[in-house]
């Protein structure tokens, strides 16, 4: 009986411990795994809020951030994971947000439960194959991404094979690219809108300044209905009046206004068929038409008289930064909102920087309560106008 009675304590013993072990086991994974859920109010212009569901799991032995965004439906949104976080913050996809640092994949869908989006990251930068799709499920573009070497870069650089579909599933392009740049760049010209002074039809002999403006990114495409949505052919829509010509080209979908040769073709034809007083020829553009007014001055700095780039990214492509003394002889006027959660304000910062004490005409404006919709404070209002007719290439 003592025989028997000490094999049953024993194995009492042995179970109980083990229990122990399991209960302990499961404390510290709850211990670890630290789980934040509440509501997020995402503001998405200056009179239209998103309300998120936002999961925040913070795992102690991995020491990252696993983030979920769910919308009002219950649908996800957003999964991803970061080793900084600012859980306050609901940053678009493509930035990395001041203390918001991503690691890993990182998914969005639409609200109908559709992908929108697959990017891998690393310290927040975009790197490997990342893939962007249409809200019907068809594929929109798949590329490989390299991190950017450049001090300052916030997003990475295209590096290999870019493909990118129509909404029908139409194969649209197909090449390469190498640090952000295509590898041989296509020899084109692009359509356009065209504004000129009430007077230019009377007065035959007189030559007028130009004004070249660059949309951004949804406004790619074929329609150019679609660039009066903002922006300089917003005003001229609205029927103000301009002392210039202003051409609005229309860069194509999937691609960026570096990535083929169309500005040439597109300047002399405004030099052939208008009245351009080439001292003063003036460029400026919003987001993907600020990095690309950015790319053209640094291109072509014997063309303008002055610019104006707003809120474009500056880090996807080397050629900026190997190129920035061309900007020395150009004024130059930046602005970026210091709340942009589109394009983080270091990427404008970041080349102001390096032209502080060299550039003789550098301005730069960062309203600390403006996010990406700063066109919508700058157009409207008079001062940047004057400001280009003070520069002249004389």
């Amino acid at each position: 009986m003592k025989l028997s009675k000490r094999k049953f304590n024993g194995d009492f013993r042995i179970n109980d411990f083990l229990c122990i072990i399991i209960f302990l086991s499961g404390f510290f994974n709850l211990k670890a795994q630290e789980i934040d859920t509440f509501q997020l109010h995402h503001p998405v212009s200056k009179y239209d809020t998103i309300i998120y569901t936002r999961i925040v799991q913070f795992n102690n032995t991995e020491n990252l951030y696993h983030v979920e965004d769910y919308f009002d439906n219950g649908q996800i949104q957003m999964k991803g994971t970061y080793s900084s976080f600012d859980k306050s913050i609901k940053e678009n996809y493509w930035c990395n947000y001041n203390s918001s640092t991503k690691q890993g994949l990182y998914q969005t869908w639409y609200r109908n439960g559709k992908q929108e989006s697959k990017y891998n990251f690393v310290d927040g930068k975009k790197t490997g194959l990342c893939e962007e799709y249409y809200s019907n499920g068809q594929i929109s573009d798949r590329g490989y991404w390299i991190p950017g070497s450049k001090p300052g870069n916030t997003r990475g650089m295209r590096n290999g094979n870019f493909k990118g579909w129509s909404i029908e599933g139409e194969l649209l392009c197909d090449f390469e690219y190498r640090n952000g740049l295509k590898v041989d760049p296509t020899d084109t010209s692009y359509q356009y809108i065209l504004y000129t002074p009430e007077d230019y039809s009377t007065d035959t002999t007189k030559q007028w300044p130009l004004i070249i403006y660059l949309h951004g990114g949804s406004h790619r495409g074929t329609d150019l209905n679609e660039l009066y949505g903002y922006g300089l052919p917003d005003q001229i829509y609205r029927g103000r009046e301009f002392p210039f010509i202003i051409a609005a080209p229309q860069c194509p979908a999937l691609i960026r206004w570096s990535t083929d040769n169309w500005f040439e073709n597109f300047y002399q034809e405004m030099k052939a068929k208008y009245r351009i007083d080439t001292s003063r020829v003036y460029l400026t553009g919003v987001s993907l038409g600020g990095s690309g007014t950015w790319y053209l001055a640094a291109r072509y700095p014997e063309i303008f008289a002055a610019i104006a780039p707003m809120c474009g990214f500056t880090s996807h492509m080397d050629y900026i930064d190997l190129n920035i003394l061309n900007l020395l002889d150009i004024p130059i006027w930046a602005f970026h909102g210091k709340i942009d959660l589109t394009v983080p304000v270091e990427e404008t910062r970041r080349i102001v920087d390096q032209l502080k004490g060299k550039h003789p005409a550098l301005k730069y404006t960062e309203p600390p309560g403006t996010g990406h919709w700063i066109h919508w404070e700058i157009y409207p209002e008079q001062e940047l106008y004057d400001w280009f007719l003070s520069h002249s290439k004389e």
